[in-house]
């Protein structure tokens, strides 16, 4: 009776642990950044942490948004799929979220729109809501948490 008492609690365990597991893989992901357009703060190479979805975007924070086309800007429905490898990704700092004034960067008057961010690369040369606009939330893969690694590459 002890023995299977202990078994159980094993197979508890194993499957709380698989749970666990399965949780934090869709909650976030690592990604590594390519370009320049974060620069200095992530170069070509860095690792970093995000958490999908926005939860806990704030002004300043760096986050991680789907690439809009070049000639139709950002996409006007939902992310179906926000597999890492299916989409092509940009890493940017929201500037400015729903209802907050275009910060001078923009270079025009205006207030980002309900369901919106303005999203700017820290390199001034990058492309992002300067060229495309406000980018609508659900364009948002994730939110930066941390580094995991610098780039090696000098």
């Amino acid at each position: 009776m002890i023995r299977l008492f202990w078994l159980a609690v094993a197979v508890l365990t194993v499957l709380m642990a698989a749970i666990g597991v399965c949780w934090i893989q869709r909650s976030f992901v690592a990604v590594t950044v390519n370009g320049l357009s974060m620069s200095p703060a992530f170069e070509t190479g860095d690792r970093v942490l995000i958490r999908r979805g926005s939860r806990g975007l704030r002004k300043g924070r760096v986050v991680v948004v789907v690439r809009p086309d070049i000639e139709t800007g950002w996409g006007s429905k939902p992310l179906e799929d926000r597999d890492v490898d299916a989409n092509r990704w940009y890493i940017k700092r929201a500037v400015a979220l729903s209802g907050e004034s275009f910060p001078e960067q923009m270079k025009k008057d205006g207030v980002v729109p309900a369901g919106h961010i303005l999203v700017i690369g820290d390199n001034p040369r990058s492309v992002d809501s300067k060229q495309h606009g406000p980018c609508p939330t659900h364009q948002v893969l994730g939110v930066v948490v941390r580094r995991l690694a610098r780039s090696t590459a000098a």
